[in-house]
């Protein structure tokens, strides 16, 4: 299957422009205001946004993105009904899945990708999957990209392995550690893209820990763009009651935007 994920990607990066994916939990707060914060998304010119499916152990998720989950996961949601309620909007950019194996499996690996492809998914980031496991989603990669992660204690024989392997981005990890970690060793992560940069054109993206403007901006100097996440659902969280939640949320997702522009 062409990488149509990177490709899109790309053609963005080729504009000189650095990328930005912000993270939502599927049905936080619920449904309906989570389909208009996907909707702002897309009118502040994100590139890409990763989705979160809900999962009650999400071991690689901090304690903003577990409450998230916890609270769609009590309103009702399942990894089935994702591509049953997106099927039915409309989005002219790509949307990324993030789960974890589990789910994917029960789902059942080829109809996940079937289902969550037609749903409008492009991508995959299954986060408790290592490199070896990947023939498991074999089934699926028809389908949609399967992004890897990379982190600053990948060996370079594994960069290499992951920069061959990943299709769409690669992810790269900032540091040891949980989402919403803040110490980021710039230093640590500059030979991580050095080492993809020989084995792969696709983009690489940093995510874990970015959690403002300023710290997106200065790694987007050493990457093509970031990933943000627990700051995202925190605002979300910190808003959630709020009436003005949608307008102050398009001001927060424009503060990234701009400084990545």
């Amino acid at each position: 299957m062409a990488d149509r994920l990177a490709e899109i990607l790309n053609a963005k990066k080729m504009d000189n422009k650095k990328l930005f994916l912000p993270y939502l939990t599927f049905g936080y707060p619920n449904i309906p205001i989570f389909l208009d914060l996907l909707k702002i998304c897309q009118d502040q010119g994100v590139d890409a946004i990763e989705i979160g499916i809900p999962h009650s152990d999400p071991i690689a998720d901090g304690p903003i993105l577990q409450q998230s989950s916890y609270h769609a996961l009590k309103n009702g949601v399942t990894p089935k009904m994702i591509p049953e309620v997106l099927s039915s909007v409309q989005f002219k950019i790509p949307l990324i899945a993030m789960t974890y194996g589990n789910i994917v499996y029960h789902y059942g690996i080829e109809r996940f990708g079937k289902d969550y492809q037609q749903a409008g998914f492009q991508g995959l980031i299954v986060a408790d999957f290592p490199l070896e496991t990947l023939p498991m989603l074999d089934d699926l990669k028809e389908m949609l990209s399967v992004i890897i992660l990379a982190s600053t204690n990948t060996s370079i024989e594994r960069l290499q392995k992951i920069g061959h392997e990943s299709r769409g981005f690669v992810y790269i990890v900032s540091g040891k550690g949980i989402t919403g970690k803040t110490n980021i060793d710039f230093e640590k992560i500059k030979p991580v893209i050095t080492e993809l940069r020989k084995t792969t054109t696709i983009p690489l993206l940093i995510g874990f820990g970015v959690n403002s403007p300023e710290m997106a901006r200065e790694l987007a100097v050493i990457a093509d763009g970031v990933i943000v996440g627990s700051a995202v659902v925190g605002f979300i969280a910190q808003h959630s009651d709020d009436p003005e939640l949608i307008s102050k949320f398009a001001g927060y997702l424009s503060q990234y935007r701009q400084v990545l522009d």
